[in-house]
């Protein structure tokens, strides 16, 4: 007769909860996993069945005392790892959303919030870039990478481990300046050219000051920009994918 005791139970218990909560945080931060569209119980449901698959590999050292202060600690501690996990991912495409703002600054394209701050409504060229980061993240298979980094993190730092050392391991600071990195490289290239044709239309101002610069300067500089968007944005797929995959291979080891 096989007899299963309380603490045994427990043990299983929390071998499944840890990986179960490291997921969770990732459905709860991470792109295109943590979408409205996507419904909570179909979240919760598919951190419970990766947890079931993963239990068995994360090799649990011992099991917390759920009950206890200390459990609960233990607890957040795996749901911030998988939340900061995500949240690398969300950062990366924040920084394609913030380059596409101020490409769109320079075009003229938001100059309605000079007259309305408080709008709050994104330009259109950042509402594309951010369109086209998501799908090119999909396209990369992006969340089936952001769930092999949470997998691959049980092995750099187990359940109940602690997690201010691996705080330090990875480094948050380079990884931020990665991300920023990544920004100004998308937006560098469009700000010297439109401050270009600003320039250019600062010297026809001079020489013909009876033109009307801003009727022919909002032209120019949005049709400067659109065609350079149009020649620059097959060009940007590839250092986002990379960057991804760094930052994903750093933070999950």
């Amino acid at each position: 007769m096989i007899v299963v005791g309380e603490a045994q139970l427990l043990g299983w218990l929390g071998a499944l909860l840890l990986p179960f909560f490291r997921l969770l945080g990732l459905f709860s931060s991470a792109p295109i996993l943590s979408q409205r569209s996507v419904p909570v119980r179909l979240r919760v449901a598919a951190a419970l069945a990766l947890a079931v698959l993963v239990a068995p590999l994360s090799n649990t050292a011992a099991a917390p005392d759920l009950a206890a202060p200390s459990g609960w600690l233990v607890v957040a501690s795996e749901a911030l790892i998988g939340f900061a996990i995500g949240f690398v991912a969300r950062a990366v495409l924040a920084a394609v959303e913030v380059a596409g703002e101020v490409i769109g600054l320079q075009m003229g394209l938001s100059f309605a919030g000079f007259f309305d701050p408080g709008s709050g409504q994104a330009n259109a060229v950042g509402r594309l870039l951010n369109t086209l980061s998501l799908w090119a993240f999909v396209a990369a298979n992006g969340p089936v990478l952001l769930v092999a980094a949470v997998v691959r993190s049980f092995e750099v730092i187990p359940p109940a481990a602690s997690f201010a050392g691996w705080i330090g391991q990875v480094q948050p600071a380079a990884l931020g300046a990665g991300i920023f990195e990544l920004g100004v490289m998308l937006a560098l290239p469009f700000m010297a050219l439109l401050l270009f044709v600003n320039l250019a239309l600062g010297v026809v101002s001079r020489i013909a000051p009876q033109l009307n610069i801003f009727a022919i300067g909002f032209p120019v500089t949005i049709g400067a920009g659109l065609l350079l968007l149009a020649l620059g944005l097959p060009l940007m797929q590839q250092p986002f994918q990379i960057l991804l995959e760094r930052l994903l291979a750093a933070w999950a080891g």
